[in-house]
């Protein structure tokens, strides 16, 4: 059996209303003394490899009765997962959303990252200049994708063009390729942490410019984020602070809570369990 259009359309409806009504119930429970309840979040790969599993551990410890969900994809994936009610809120690099029923709020700032195999930015140990990048074909994502955006518009203000190897819309396929040395690619550093780690990667910031890529939260303009929501929310925000504030790599250049969180923070009904 397979559904029709209608049906289709019939089962997209009834998904996002059972999907409120259960939104409905858990922010009635969250009025209650604990929050309870559960939270979809979609999140690109650099996100989920950078704090996903430090995320759902801070909820264990401090949120025990609430459960949270990862859903993982690129931005532009992401933004229409929000749109259709799949995920209740969304962390994507560098996207604005293109339709007014999405609100955007900047979590954070970071650099992005040139990588290749072992050994290969040893002369660019305090980074990699983008006219020097540039002089090399490159592996990058198709371009709807943010990143890709990115390194475009940068090349352009310096006036010179990029030149693609090839386009790939697969963070597993980049790094691989990437590893076998046959051109360098770009990502966040969250991407490519635990393979830089290990040595499996070399990664380099670009520098002159920097190519910046905001970390925004997107959720649906008329339904914004629960209270459970906004606990896990600030756990995530508060990870990212003891990243920076740590004495490690990453690519994050900027924490900046958005005014959404600070209007949230000063509700007293939202205040969280003390750390």
């Amino acid at each position: 059996m397979r559904l029709t259009s209608a049906g289709l359309l019939l089962h997209r409806s009834a998904s996002q209303i059972l999907r409120d009504v259960e939104l409905a119930r858990q922010g009635v429970m969250a009025e209650g003394k604990h929050l309870t309840g559960d939270v979809i979040i979609g999140a690109t790969p650099s996100v989920v490899a950078l704090s996903g599993a430090q995320l759902i551990n801070a909820c264990m410890e401090e949120l025990p009765r609430v459960k949270p969900r990862f859903l993982e994809g690129y931005s532009a994936y992401l933004q229409n997962w929000v749109v259709t009610g799949a995920v209740d809120v969304a962390f994507v690099n560098g996207l604005q959303p293109d339709t007014p029923r999405l609100s955007c709020e900047r979590i954070a700032v970071e650099r992005l990252f040139a990588i290749s195999a072992p050994g290969a930015f040893e002369q660019h140990s305090s980074g990699i200049t983008l006219e020097h990048l540039l002089q090399s074909r490159l592996l990058l994502p198709s371009a709807n994708n943010p990143i890709r955006a990115l390194i475009d518009k940068a090349a352009s203000g310096i006036g010179a063009r990029v030149e693609v190897m090839l386009e790939i819309d697969s963070v597993g396929l980049l790094k691989d390729l990437a590893h076998q040395g046959i051109a360098p690619a770009v990502l966040p550093y969250g991407a490519i942490k635990r393979e830089v780690e290990s040595g499996f990667l070399s990664a380099c910031p670009i520098t002159e410019p920097e190519v910046r890529s905001d970390l925004n939260l997107l959720y649906l303009t008329d339904r914004p984020p629960t209270r459970v929501a906004f606990a896990v929310i600030a756990l995530f925000v508060d990870i990212l602070r003891q990243i920076v504030d740590g004495n490690v790599q990453h690519g994050f250049v900027e924490i900046s809570p958005s005014r959404f969180l600070g209007q949230r923070v000063k509700n007293p009904k939202a205040e969280l369990p003390k750390r």
